[in-house]
């Protein structure tokens, strides 16, 4: 007689590339912040000229979900993924989100919020910024970057002079 386990309790394998034991691999871990971060990036990415609304700021009076725009909002596009909803997302509060995705107050405005000038974004950026807020190290690099080329040419103009 044969035991058949449901499709959800099986698990994958991975195979490291340098040799080795296999080691099991979920979809999706469920305490890891960054992946869900950067799934949820990757779901924008599938249309990257997709315009997604943006929501008001947290600290600006209104309605805590509702889009600024009738385009649906990248809060909205998290819900619809069946992936986060059997992983633990409830709802599509902002409460909901931010305790899903172990974001704070303004990192959850700097990904979905929008002001009235610009209601809408198009998905690639509201993906790049998933991705800054999941990985800042990148960030602060091309940041330090800037900084380095800035002094690098102030030094030479003064060496010049």
């Amino acid at each position: 007689m044969r035991h058949n386990r449901p499709a959800d309790t099986r698990m994958k394998w991975r195979v490291p590339k340098s040799g080795g034991q296999s080691e099991p691999v979920s979809a999706l871990p469920s305490g890891d912040r960054r992946s869900r971060l950067v799934r949820w990036a990757s779901l924008l990415e599938r249309d990257p000229h997709r315009l997604i609304a943006l929501l008001r700021p947290s600290w600006a009076a209104g309605d805590d979900i509702s889009p600024m725009a009738a385009n649906p909002s990248a809060i909205e596009l998290a819900w619809a993924d069946p992936v986060f909803r059997v992983t633990g997302l409830t709802g599509r509060s902002r409460t909901d989100v931010k305790s899903f995705f172990r974001l704070s107050d303004t990192e959850l405005d700097r990904i979905a919020s929008g002001s009235w000038r610009v209601p809408v974004r198009p998905a690639w950026q509201v993906a790049a910024r998933i991705r800054n807020v999941a990985d800042p190290r990148r960030e602060k690099l091309i940041l330090v970057g800037v900084i380095v080329t800035i002094a690098g040419v102030i030094g030479a103009a003064q060496w010049l002079l």
